[in-house]
């Protein structure tokens, strides 16, 4: 199976689906981020800018070597940062830290792009390009590329309700999610995987009560 498509991204937020890089195989919590290439693949997924934005990853494996370390270490404090939010506490000082470092990380430069992409477009339009001013987020170093990341974080400690930040009702499954449902009453990472198996459990064990 192509590690890709082991990834899930339904937990509402960024950060949280950095979380779900855990999952139970069986009895035994496994790791999907086990090498520099997993974190360059999640983040692909993930639909982060990686390799473009920063081709020093591509071309230098030290650097690959570091954003996985990075990635774990901060995967590490959002577990400690949404446990604390869970319990009705405050992130620790060094969670707040972690993610101050990579947010500074980031920086935005400007360009002014044409809004017509092709010839065609250019012939059929008969004038000019016509012109927009964009911002480009882009990556100062490799802890840059985490910053969308840790800018999740940072939106859960400051914006998020504790009380809709869960981990999924079955037992025998650890992912995280952000309810964002208008009930406030979401229980299931997601119904397709561990809400239809209770279901269906529940049916069974109803249909083998004896009468």
């Amino acid at each position: 199976m192509n590690q890709g498509n082991q990834f899930v991204f339904d937990a509402g937020t960024l950060a949280l689906n950095l979380l779900n890089t855990w999952r139970f195989n069986g009895d035994h919590a496994l790791d999907l981020l086990r090498a520099p290439e997993d974190v360059v693949t999640w983040l692909a997924a993930a639909g982060l800018p990686g390799d473009a934005s920063f081709p020093e990853l591509s071309s230098s494996p030290p650097n690959r070597r570091i954003l996985f370390d990075e990635t774990l270490w901060l995967r590490q404090d959002i577990l400690l940062i949404v446990q604390r939010l869970v319990g009705g506490g405050l992130p620790p000082p060094y969670t707040v830290y972690t993610l101050n470092r990579i947010l500074t990380e980031s920086g935005t430069s400007f360009r002014l792009d044409s809004l017509i992409t092709t010839s065609e477009e250019k012939q059929s339009a008969g004038m000019q390009d016509q012109l927009a001013l964009n911002a480009h987020e882009h990556a100062l170093s490799v802890l840059g590329v985490l910053q969308p990341i840790a800018l999740s974080a940072a939106r859960i400690v400051t914006e998020a309700n504790p009380t809709r930040i869960r981990q999924c009702a079955s037992g025998d499954c650890m992912y995280w999610f952000l309810d964002t449902s208008k009930s406030g009453r979401r229980k299931w990472c997601s119904m397709s995987r561990c809400g239809n198996r209770a279901k269906a459990a529940k049916h069974y064990r109803q249909q083998s009560e004896p009468a």
